[in-house]
């Protein structure tokens, strides 16, 4: 015998009725509501001064949000990592072949990273915010950071330096890179 499968209309049914049974004054006060009975005290009699006009506070225009990212993949599964690696090196202009995933960074290049969001299978996929850039020391070099998934950095002294992006509220791993004299 197999149990009897509720229609279709059996969830919001109950919970109109459970939404029916309880008044408003029945549920707590969230921080948005404003409470309309208050709690005997002595200073509830007293009428307090109501604020005069160039007390209240002005308004504050709100940020103006950063589009989101043109999506170059076919996924849009929330993003659970992010792969960071050297893309390649470029020295007086030219890029350096095989310089791909390279660590020795020659003080006087550039050194153009690429950072991939990827969901929980590893595919990579669309994020919903450009990258946080975050390095040092900072010193060491110049460039790079922004909008964009690909940026730029160009050694400036010799050092180890380390770098990571936050994607989505996600951290990349650490990629630690040896600046050195050519």
């Amino acid at each position: 015998m197999t149990a009897p499968t509720p229609s279709r209309w059996a969830v919001p049914c109950l919970a109109a009725v459970l939404a029916a049974s309880c008044s408003h004054g029945d549920r707590p006060v969230t921080p948005s509501q404003v409470a309309t009975t208050a709690a005997p005290s002595e200073a509830a009699s007293v009428p307090s001064p109501s604020p005069s006009p160039s007390s209240a506070p002005a308004p504050q225009d709100e940020p103006a949000a950063a589009p989101s990212p043109d999506c170059i993949h076919e996924s849009d599964h929330d993003v659970a990592s992010v792969s960071l690696a050297v893309y390649f090196l470029e020295c007086g202009g030219d890029p350096i072949p095989g310089s791909k995933d390279m660590t020795k960074v020659p003080v006087g290049c550039r050194v153009h990273l690429n950072a991939t969001p990827r969901d929980g299978m590893g595919a990579p996929t669309c994020a919903r915010s450009w990258p946080v850039w975050q390095l040092g020391p900072p010193e060491l070099v110049t460039g790079g950071g922004g909008d964009t998934f690909t940026p730029a950095f160009t050694a400036q002294a010799e050092g180890p330096l380390w770098v990571r992006c936050i994607v989505d509220g996600v951290r990349s791993d650490y990629l630690f890179l040896d600046l050195v004299q050519r």
